[in-house]
């Protein structure tokens, strides 16, 4: 490298370094911070004309996990300073894209779940919001052979919406 590829390196990267050394509060690339110490997660209830019993224990696996590892706040199984509650008010499999055939190419899997959000901390943040998302399969698929994994990815999206709804005041 020559000296002035390297100058213009440094000129380029300093501001950012400055930026990360001035200690800005409240956030960072790795997750964000809540008003207080803990966060709780009441038992998710099922609600679903069509129900999987899974669904609700891993929906809350995944906001667990990724409460615990991008936010500040520790896992209670007290209530905590942010507290959680679900209804999971659809799990619904639709057909989504037909062929000229009349027969379907395309089946989806959609969740919702309501979320309550409570900060105990600050009330100015609670919610109480419907998320959902959804998945599309191949019809020539065995549903039961891929059901755990789309239902998975589904909860990784909805948890994300949930997490970034809770962050939502910066």
């Amino acid at each position: 490298m020559t000296y002035s590829k390297i100058r213009n390196y440094l000129i380029f990267i300093t501001p950012f370094l400055l930026i990360s050394c001035a200690g800005i509060p409240k956030y960072s690339f790795r997750g964000g911070e809540i008003p207080g110490q803990t966060f709780s997660i009441e038992s998710f209830t099922n609600t679903a004309a069509l129900v999987n019993p899974n669904l609700a224990i891993v929906m809350q696996d995944e906001l667990q996990k990724k409460f615990t590892n991008e936010s500040n706040l520790k896992y209670t199984d007290e209530k905590g300073d942010a507290h959680f509650k679900g209804v999971i008010t659809a799990y619904t499999i639709t057909p989504v894209q037909g062929t000229g055939n009349e027969t379907v190419a395309l089946n989806r899997l959609k969740i919702s779940i309501k979320v309550t959000y409570t900060n105990t901390e600050n009330s100015n943040q609670d919610f109480n919001k419907l998320f959902e998302f959804f998945d599309d399969f191949e019809s020539t698929k065995d549903f039961s052979s891929i059901e755990d994994e789309l239902m998975k990815t589904i909860s990784e999206k909805i948890v994300d919406q949930i997490f970034n709804n809770t962050l939502m005041e910066w």
